[in-house]
This record gives structure tokens, sequence and C-alpha cells, in this order.
């Protein structure tokens, strides 16, 4: 195998246990790392080179960057600058592709904020602050620190107080024009680092009553909301975008997931009626109707929002994928057969997802665990994708 193709999984499950041996190993002799930083990332290459597997560069370059953010994490020597400085530019040596800095640098500049050294930190965050919302948030969240907390490290000024705020602002500003992706550059150990959460929260929330009619801070901070499952934030995003937005259906269609996740079926319906009084020529609050009646056991509720759908014009083949997941959902196999039936033969184009369904419903109980909720989401998802429904 070590000649031929490697699968994913077996490097990835490699290079995962020879982390957590190094990683013990770094807990364990910190100092003795902090003293010789060259020849330890020397034997790390080392270990990579002697795997046995076939390594990716982006694979290899990104457990250099672990490897480096957990010696930072323990040292003692981070806050000596040109120590720092140096093992950055050793452990970016190391790399196969060595311009990729971004994520040594961003190891190194977390570091300094956790030791109180935000105004070093920032050398070090700077370059990548436009290429991804977290580090901007990073950036504008050392100078906040600068203003709130002070620092006694060389440079900072108790004088500066308030610009050191305005800068923050200015920065958080400028962030908001750029519009950036989350964790492009923030990936691995530091995506995973807890301490990091509150930085974020802090200046998306600063944010939002700096530049109130920017709703690009709400938008980033629900997708982040929902990656973390942080209810509360993503409660609190909403509200503050249904006042300030009150025509935006981003944050009713997010609010009518959040409650149908919640299993909240009544409070999903009784927002799916106002968003139909709303936004009246619009199908999405109509399908969030037929969708939610798929989970209710009144029929009249499903019945009321097939007939507003069919008002509506909503597509045929939408509403046969409707009627089919409806009589599956109850059981009604020979519904569910004749519905599936009917859009295979109307819209031949699709007929690559009917055949798929059709196995499912032939071939699969609908008592096998997980079947009915894949079945649901994988309709679902079509249908929304037809409709041109807004990703949640």
């Amino acid at each position: 195998m070590a000649d031929g193709f490697v699968p994913e999984v077996v490097v990835s499950n490699h290079l995962e246990k020879v982390k957590n041996e190094i990683f013990s190993y770094i807990e364990s002799n910190a100092r003795a790392i902090d003293d010789n930083f060259a020849a330890f990332f020397g034997n790390i290459v080392t270990i990579l080179d002697n795997a046995g597997v076939s390594i990716p560069d982006q694979v290899y370059d990104e457990f250099i960057d672990s490897i480096a953010y957990r010696v930072f994490d323990v040292s003692k020597r981070a806050g000596d600058l040109k120590f720092l400085a140096r093992a950055c530019e050793i452990a970016c040596g190391m790399k196969r592709k060595k311009e990729r800095k971004a994520g040594v640098h961003l190891a190194a500049a977390v570091k300094l904020m956790k030791i109180g050294m935000p105004l070093a930190a920032t050398a070090f965050l700077q370059p990548y602050r436009k290429h991804d919302a977290t580090v901007g948030c990073w950036y504008a969240y050392c100078y906040y620190t600068l203003y709130k907390d002070g620092s006694p490290e060389p440079g900072y000024s108790a004088a500066e107080r308030w610009n050191y705020l305005k800068t923050a602002r200015q920065h958080m500003e400028e962030l908001g024009q750029v519009q950036p992706g989350l964790n492009r550059v923030v990936k691995g150990e530091l995506a995973d680092d807890r301490w990091l959460i509150e930085p974020f929260w802090v200046m998306i929330f600063l944010a939002t009553e700096w530049v109130p009619e920017n709703r690009w801070f709400l938008e980033i901070g629900i997708a982040r909301a929902k990656m973390e499952k942080n209810e509360p934030a993503l409660v609190k995003l909403l509200q503050i975008g249904f006042i300030r937005f009150p025509n935006d259906m981003l944050f009713y269609r997010e609010a009518y997931h959040l409650k149908f996740e919640q299993g909240d079926l009544a409070d999903a319906l009784g927002l799916i009626r106002d968003l139909i009084q709303r936004f009246p020529e619009d199908p999405e609050p109509v399908y969030y109707g037929l969708r939610t009646g798929l989970y209710l056991p009144q029929k009249e509720v499903f019945e009321e929002f097939r007939i507003r759908a069919e008002a509506i014009k909503m597509p045929g083949h939408v509403l046969y994928l409707i009627d089919y997941m409806y009589a599956y959902l109850r059981g009604r196999m020979d519904q569910a057969t004749l519905s599936l039936e009917e859009f295979h033969r109307k819209y031949p184009s699709l007929n690559y997802y009917s055949e798929i369904l059709r196995f499912i419903t032939a071939e699969i109980p609908p008592t096998e665990r997980g079947v009915r909720r894949t079945l649901f989401l994988s309709v679902d998802n079509f249908c929304k994708k037809m409709l041109k429904i807004g990703e949640t």
C-alpha cells in the first residue's frame, strides 16, 4: 500500500495518532523545547518524512501549524518577541510551502493575546485580518483590550486609551466593508480553542452597535452561532435583525428553522402565518407551511398550505415531492409510490432523483434508523433548491 494509493482516512488517522503522541511530549517537555526549538522541529519533520504514508502538502503544513500552536501554548518564552519571531521563522521554514505562514503566525498571536500582550499580537494578525472574519475580530479585539484593560508591554500608552477604542471601531467598520468569510485561515487547533470564542463575540456585538446599518455583522454572527450551536447568541442576533431589518427574509428564515429544529412547531406555524402576511407573493413561507405540516398530527394544517401552494402556482415537481413525503412519513406507502410515479412520469429530466427515491422507498424499511430523517433532509434540500430558497 505504501507504494500505491493510500486512502485519505488512513493518512488522517495515522497523523492524528502521531499528533496526540507529540502533544503529550510537548506538555512534559516545554522548557527543553523552548531551549532548542530548531532541533525539536527538525525531529517533527523527520517523523513526518518517515511516516510510511504519502502526506499531501497542505496536510503536512497544517500539521506543522498544529504543533506550533501547542508549543506556543505551553511555552514560557513566548513573551520574548525575538524568541517568538525566530520560532515562527523556524516553524515556517519546515513547511513544504514556506509561504504558508498564516497558521504559525496566528498561533503566535493567540499566545500573545492570552498572556496580555495584545499590541504585539496585532503585528502577527495584521496580514490576515481582511482574509478571515474571525481574524479581523481578533485584531480589533486587541485594540479594544488596550482601551479596556491596558497592557504592561512596551509601546503601550495610557494616554492613547481612547485612540485604541477608535482604532478598534475603525477596524470593525473596515471589516464590515470587506466582508470576508469565516475560518478561511483559522483552522485546526485554532478553530477549536474555546478561549477565542469571547474575542469574536465581543467584537461582533460591539459592531452591531457601532455600525447598526451593516447587516453583514448579523449575518456572519448568525453563521458562527449556528456552527457553535450557540443558541443564546443566535436568538439575540435575530432579535436585533427583526428590529433593524423588518423586511429582510433572512432573519425570519433563521428564526423559523430554529423553532422547527427545537420542535416548537406551534411557534413555527405562528411565524409562518406572520410571514405570509408580510410576504403574500413569496412562495417561501408557504413552503415552510407545507414543510411544517409534514410533522403536525392535524391533517388540516398540511391541507391548508397545500391549497395555498396551488393558489400561488408553486411548481408541480415540488408539490409531487411534498405529497410523496407526506404520505411516506405517515406510512401510506401506496400513496407515496403513486406520487413518486407521477413525479417520474411528468418530469423525466429529474429521473435521476426519482430513481434514488424509488430505491429508498422500495428497499429500505421506514423503521430503519435515521432513514426518515435522511429522506426528509434530501427532499427538503431539493425542494428549496428548486424554489431558490436561501440556504440556512
